[in-house]
């Protein structure tokens, strides 16, 4: 499911970035001086958003929700897998170990066998004291 909804973002995110840079390329540069031009239109003028400068804020909207939206469920989707692996470390089955080969029996090469070494005994124990 997260992996539906990130591939549809992804696209949608690529979709958004191609409009908004044609939606930008046809602004007309109504300042050629930009910023330090003198004239009625400057960077702060009152009213001077028309229908594409308003377009383009509404796409720059969708371009950084779209992109927030992608982090936050690709950061969940990792939290959730380290969660999960973690989770299957804990729980991970306690394998015993294979059972020790005959010590009586000849090896496939042919070499002699060491000697197997004895288990120590376990001590005596002491009478409680009364």
């Amino acid at each position: 499911m997260v992996d539906i909804l990130s591939t549809i973002l992804t696209v949608l995110l690529i979709v958004v970035s191609i409009l908004m840079i044609i939606i930008i390329l046809l602004q007309s540069n109504r300042a050629a001086g930009g910023m330090f031009a003198s004239g009625a239109q400057t960077a702060f003028g009152a009213g001077s958003a028309d229908a594409l400068t308003k377009i383009t804020g509404g796409f720059a909207a969708v371009f950084l929700l779209i992109c927030l939206g992608l982090a936050a469920l690709k950061s969940s989707s990792r939290t959730t897998q380290a969660a999960a692996e973690q989770l299957n470390k804990e729980i991970a089955p306690v394998v015993t170990p294979a059972p020790a080969a005959d010590p009586k029996a000849a090896p496939a090469n042919g070499a002699t066998p060491a000697p197997a070494a004895k288990a120590p005994q376990p001590a005596a124990a002491a009478p409680a004291p009364k």
